[in-house]
């Protein structure tokens, strides 16, 4: 009969299994597309460890009043040019209006301006929002705004044509990017807002939105955003 084993050996066993598990803790697991020999796509699980050398946040706070806000400023095209488009044909709106860094079947993005009044406030979730109805108002929402705290999209971060996923060692560090941006939205733009009084309030906004949406309007995250 073989004997229980040593103590010795089980205190092995914990270490190592303490640090395997604090491998695992330590890495994100990202799914990859990736084609074979054939040409079809296929899935791959990349693994990436977490490195502490990329400050997103400094970045974003280095970049942000210095080249963000400028471009989007110099870049927002009217968004009652660009509805009218998306509506019809939201390939065609992006070849005209759009940008993405990839190629074709990435989603566009579009840096849009304008201004409208506040018709309808959503806070019941922490994804919260509002519905802009554009000047000349009609009484009919034209859009959605997000006023945070949780911002969906990778918006920001995709509509800048100075950020390339090349720039950055793997996907972990491009998503870290991301959501660095949208705190910063939510700090910079978002945080002074009185939330339980903007309806009926006009705005003027500079943002964007993409071809991915999960709602019938378009949803805006802005990037400057004035309340009167």
């Amino acid at each position: 009969m073989r004997s229980a084993p040593s103590n010795r050996h089980q205190r092995i066993f914990i270490v190592v299994l303490s640090f395997v598990s604090l491998l695992l803790f330590a890495c994100t697991i990202v799914p990859d597309e990736t084609e074979n020999m054939d040409g079809e796509k296929g899935k791959q699980l990349d693994i990436y460890f977490v490195d502490d050398t990329f400050k997103p946040d400094e970045f974003v706070d280095e970049i942000w009043d210095a080249k963000v806000v400028p471009y989007f400023k110099q870049k927002c095209l009217p968004i009652g040019d660009i509805l009218p488009a998306w509506s019809k044909d939201q390939e065609a709106a992006g070849r005209a209006f759009g940008y993405r860094e990839k190629a074709e079947g990435s989603p566009w993005n579009f840096r849009a301006k304008g201004s409208g009044v506040i018709v309808s406030v959503n806070t019941a979730s922490r994804a919260s929002t509002v519905d802009v109805d554009l000047d000349p108002p009609d009484g009919r929402a034209d859009l959605i705004l997000q006023i945070g705290p949780v911002i969906k999209d990778t918006g920001i971060r995709d509509a800048l044509e100075f950020i390339s996923f090349t720039d950055f060692t793997n996907q972990l560090e491009f998503a870290r990017l991301s959501n660095a941006f949208n705190k910063k939205v939510n700090a910079a733009v978002l945080s002074g807002l009185d939330r339980e009084n903007l309806m009926g309030k006009h705005i003027a906004f500079h943002g964007v939105f993409t071809q991915l949406q999960d709602s019938d309007l378009v949803r805006i995250t802005p990037v400057v955003l004035e309340v009167n």
